[in-house]
């Protein structure tokens, strides 16, 4: 945990860039790799011309590493040539997160 959603980039592109989107987020949070998990999301912002959103799902963290965390990931994707980035961190309660029927 946590899982991570990524909305306005491609599946494809989203496949290939993910071992290094995922090394960034590791870095930046300290985390166990094998403990993070990324998802693509087929939404599709229709009023706009698309943009990138990253949902971020995890426990309570400090401010000060979702703002690292944020301006790395903001940063990986705008090296790719992604003009906007929004990053959104969602906070699970622990006793509301469950694997297989229990709590981890």
């Amino acid at each position: 945990m946590p899982h991570i959603i990524v909305r306005g980039v491609p599946e494809q592109e989203l496949r290939d860039l993910s071992p290094a989107f995922k090394q960034v987020f590791v870095s930046a949070a300290q985390l166990n790799p094998d403990h993070l998990k990324i998802f693509y999301s087929p939404i599709r912002r229709v009023d706009q011309p698309e943009e990138v959103a990253v949902d971020v799902y995890w426990m309570p963290r400090p401010q000060e590493l979702c703002d690292r965390v944020a301006r790395d990931v903001t940063s990986f994707w705008q090296e790719r040539g992604k003009g906007f980035v929004q990053v959104i961190f969602t906070e699970l309660a622990r006793n509301h997160f469950y694997e297989n029927g229990s709590h981890t």
